[in-house]
């Protein structure tokens, strides 16, 4: 991805963070609806293939195409975006009251960042942002792909 481009979607999770923020002040908000259309927009802009392709891809193949024809440190960046994104969406579905979409974008934000600690364990914003992740999430209901991920980085994150 080219370094414009990630810029670009990087302003717009910051975007949609501070949009975020101002929507779970308010009860219910119609402005919900448009920021998680953003959300959306920005998935698809991370992907390099169609939404309807890449929505049914499991996590490890997201997190591959995420990296696919990319330098390692662009590649942990699109899973840094990822990882965000998915942490901000599941805000979102939290304020619209549906837990379970939210606790799976969640699980879905805590793979795509661990998988960053994992290639670069330097990569201190993304180890927080899994620790921030694996602490809003219920352990026994870790998917196995996240729980692999955990595995490996037992001592970082016990």
């Amino acid at each position: 991805m080219s370094s414009q481009k990630q810029d670009y979607i990087l302003r717009q999770i910051d975007l949609l963070r501070q949009f975020v923020k101002r929507l779970l002040g308010k009860r219910p908000d119609p402005e919900l609806e448009e920021a998680l259309l953003l959300a959306f927009h920005l998935q698809e802009k991370l992907f390099p293939i169609p939404p309807a392709e890449f929505l049914r891809l499991e996590l490890p193949a997201q997190i591959e195409l995420l990296r696919r024809n990319e330098s390692p440190a662009a590649g942990n960046e699109n899973c840094r975006a990822y990882a965000l994104l998915l942490a901000e969406t599941a805000r979102l579905y939290d304020h619209k009251g549906l837990p379970d979409l939210a606790a799976g974008a969640r699980q879905m934000g805590l793979y795509a960042a661990l998988s960053v600690a994992l290639a670069d364990p330097a990569d201190g914003e993304a180890s927080q942002l899994a620790r921030d992740l694996l602490a809003a999430v219920d352990v026994h209901t870790l998917h196995p792909p996240v729980v692999a991920l955990l595995e490996q980085l037992r001592d970082s994150f016990a």
